[in-house]
């Protein structure tokens, strides 16, 4: 300073950089850490995954598939015993599904003996009950039979849908049933053609039964063909509808005393068999007055796949 006196600045001293050289095995660890907890997290999810697919698709239409016991030790247990449960269940139902085949079968031979010894019966109103009786027991046993065989798989083949609905309403009006098709010309979809006529066929008996006049129309969407058979019945109340697909329901009151109303097996066996072919089957109400079943099928887009192997 002026005086003498001395000022002195300190400066600190600059920190090290970072070296560069550095980054590398950083950016390494932490692209580690992050692949090692993804993976992590993937093993653990995974197996839950899988068990809850496995649980949301588990039926008794198709063999059930064993679960692969991966993941940690709960998940590995519910796992395990998840495919103990599968296997019950469908021993359970095959069990069941043979018994009940083979009583239904067996019934028809005794059937058969009392209707040949009905015939010698001199009385002829006691023999036209006991015939008629027979006739009710044996369509009975031929409907349980038909329900039982609807669970079985058949070969899948592409077939029209449109030729095989004109084909059966031509049966149904050959026996004088005042039945009409009105639809498109052609439509293929994938399925079992005897399950399919089936179906329909106890869709439109029921039309034809319980309504006048039914109308068979099939149209197509994008993806789907829906198939509508309509009547002009009493139809069926909105709250009754879901039940009425159940097996052995019966809408009419005086069923059990009509020896050919049936016994609420038809719309179950059309149903298990739509539903096989991955189809839904719904009813609802007729404009005007009646019910319209509704069966909804995806298309087999064969056209297509022709165009682009000719290509």
């Amino acid at each position: 300073m002026h005086d003498g006196q001395q000022f002195l600045l300190d400066a600190p001293t600059r920190p090290p950089r970072f070296p560069g050289f550095a980054m590398i095995p950083v950016g390494f660890v932490a692209i580690s850490l992050f692949v090692f907890s993804l993976w992590a997290a993937l093993s653990l999810t995974r197996p839950l995954t899988n068990f809850v697919n496995a649980v949301e698709s588990f039926g008794l239409d198709s063999v059930p598939a064993q679960l692969a016991e991966t993941g940690p030790e709960e998940v590995r247990k519910a796992t395990r015993a998840f495919n103990r449960m599968q296997r019950r269940i469908a021993e359970m139902a095959s069990q069941r599904t043979r018994m009940l085949t083979s009583v239904s079968h067996d019934l028809r031979t005794p059937i058969t003996r009392m209707r040949l010894r009905a015939e010698y019966i001199e009385s002829s109103e006691t023999k036209a009950k006991l015939l008629r009786d027979l006739d009710q027991m044996e369509a009975m046993v031929g409907g349980c039979l038909d329900y039982l065989r609807g669970g079985l798989q058949q070969e899948v083949v592409a077939l029209d849908l449109a030729s095989l609905l004109q084909a059966i309403v031509d049966q149904f009006v050959d026996v004088g049933a005042n039945a009409r098709y009105d639809g498109i010309d052609h439509v293929n979809v994938l399925g079992s053609p005897d399950n399919l006529e089936r179906a329909f066929s106890n869709l439109i008996d029921n039309a034809v039964k319980y309504g006048e006049s039914p109308e068979i129309r099939l149209l197509e969407s994008d993806d789907a063909a829906v198939v509508e058979i309509a009547d002009r019945g009493p139809g069926i109340p909105q709250e009754k509808r879901d039940l009425m697909l159940e097996p052995f329901e019966r809408g009419d009151v005086g069923a059990s005393a009509n020896a050919n109303a049936g016994f609420g097996l038809g719309l179950a066996i059309a149903r298990g068999i739509v539903e096989a072919h991955g189809g839904r089957l719904t009813l609802d109400e007729r404009t005007g007055g009646g019910l319209i079943a509704r069966v909804s099928l995806a298309k087999a887009e064969l056209e297509t796949k022709r165009n682009k192997l000719s290509k």
